[in-house]
């Protein structure tokens, strides 16, 4: 999908954001329980089956519902590996325990499985014409450079080179997207999302699919030929980090989340998506007014700087790429994300500073990221995501499918599946609940 029909499905669901969560009717009957939960751990990693293990004992998930695969403890796994490795024991697994009368809903991934799948190309294309849109585009290129030379050396610009650096800027991007999908670029995903649609028949691997459980798309009435699943990931940077995950989730539970919600806006203002999303976040802020937690709105292009952001309980803000910024004090529990196209990445590598590694390295236990590009419109709504999630009503995984927009595509969900930290004592009212995922 190009980058203008991205723009258009974004300008689309952000007009009724505000008015959706109140009023789309339903209950809570059927939140998500443990015994509608398994756990995939990876044989070959002992961290995995240890990590996978606990989790289960902890939440009470039954012994039966852990299912154990043997595949790479690489980040990154091909497509056909992840079909027959991964996806294929995972549907296998899954309809034993229909056909014994349980019901599942969610996937818990541990730490030691992969995190995404690797490009495959859509169509059996000669190298040649690959090449061959290879030298356009680095022929417009260095056309380009040398025209923003000339800009830059003279000072009254004139028109028509302002308009010929337009147009190889624009030429340049529609061969990027070409070259993409002639290598099979919008193949790569999340495993995490992938499995959502583990029960589903053959649907297309090129872009993503729209979740029919984004509350947005419940009024389309999407239909699949099967059942979509939730899926969450007990994983960090160590094994120990990822055991954290689980036993803070619990902790607090008990007694609770308390700090500040920090929403991290950059002034922008205009039609285009960027705004609109910009928007959204002031949006959040404005709505949280209403909730028992004090909201701080940094509206200023800069982001929040070292110190800004002490008893950070909740966070959402955009846009320092692969780069976090150190400005905040986590509070025990804390939950929060970051909008940006690669801060998922990794969660193992050293040396990058992506978001969703360092916020938990940092103390995070619940947080989203993209494993590549997703673009912006992939992002859960913050006007959404926060709102639900402090009603108490719902788990972290419920709340996460109900408001990420895409499936078979490149967001995951850190975290607990069950952790619902506002569970004894919400933090803000939504008059007419939405049923949770079916």
């Amino acid at each position: 999908m190009q980058w203008e029909q991205a723009c258009k499905i974004i300008l689309t669901f952000f007009v009724s954001l505000l008015s959706l969560i109140f009023t789309i009717p339903g209950s809570t009957e059927a939140a998500l329980l443990p015994e509608e939960i398994v756990v995939l751990v990876n044989s070959g990693s002992p961290d995995s089956i240890s990590i996978g293990k606990l989790y289960m004992e902890l939440r009470k998930v039954p012994v039966t519902h852990l299912i154990e695969v043997s595949v790479t403890t690489d980040e990154r796994i091909s497509r056909s590996d992840y079909d027959e490795l991964i996806a294929e024991p995972v549907r296998k697994a899954v309809g034993e325990l229909y056909d014994k009368g349980e019901k599942i809903r969610c996937i818990v991934t541990t730490y030691g499985i992969p995190l995404r799948i690797r490009a495959v190309k859509a169509l059996i294309v000669p190298e040649d014409e690959i090449n061959r849109y290879g030298r356009m585009k680095k022929q417009k290129k260095e056309k380009l450079s040398e025209l923003e030379k000339q800009k830059k050396e003279n000072k009254d610009h004139d028109e028509d080179l302002k308009r010929e650096i337009k147009r190889l800027k624009s030429g340049i991007n529609k061969l990027n997207t070409r070259l993409g999908y002639l290598r099979g670029a919008d193949t790569v995903a999340a495993v995490d999302s992938e499995l959502t649609l583990v029960l589903m028949p053959d649907y297309g691997l090129a872009g993503w699919q729209p979740n029919p459980e984004f509350l947005y798309n419940r009024k389309s009435k999407i239909v699949y030929p099967g059942q979509v699943l939730m899926v969450s990931r007990l994983d960090a940077p160590t094994p120990e980090l990822a055991e954290g995950l689980i036993r803070t989730a619990i902790e607090v539970e008990k007694k609770g989340i308390s700090g500040k919600i920090y929403l991290d806006a950059r002034g922008k203002k205009g039609k285009d998506a960027y705004s609109r999303f910009d928007e959204d976040i002031r949006r959040t802020a404005q709505i949280l007014k209403q909730s028992r937690m004090p909201v701080i709105l940094d509206n200023r292009p800069e982001l929040f700087g070292p110190g800004d952001a002490p008893s950070a309980a909740l966070y959402c803000g955009w846009y320092s790429l692969g780069k976090y910024k150190d400005a905040f004090q986590w509070s025990e529990g804390a939950v929060g994300y970051h909008i940006a196209s690669s801060e998922a990445v990794s969660l193992h590598d050293p040396k990058p500073e992506y978001w969703v590694k360092s916020m938990i390295e940092r103390g995070v236990i619940a947080t989203i990221g993209p494993v590549a590009e997703p673009y912006l419109h992939a992002f859960p709504p913050p006007s959404l995501f926060f709102p639900l999630l402090m009603s108490g009503k719902y788990a972290l995984a419920e709340v996460f499918t109900m408001t990420n927009p895409l499936l078979s595509w490149r967001m995951i969900l850190i975290g607990d599946p069950l952790y619902n930290p506002f569970k004894n004592n919400a933090a803000y009212v939504i008059k007419n609940l939405p049923p949770p995922p079916r």
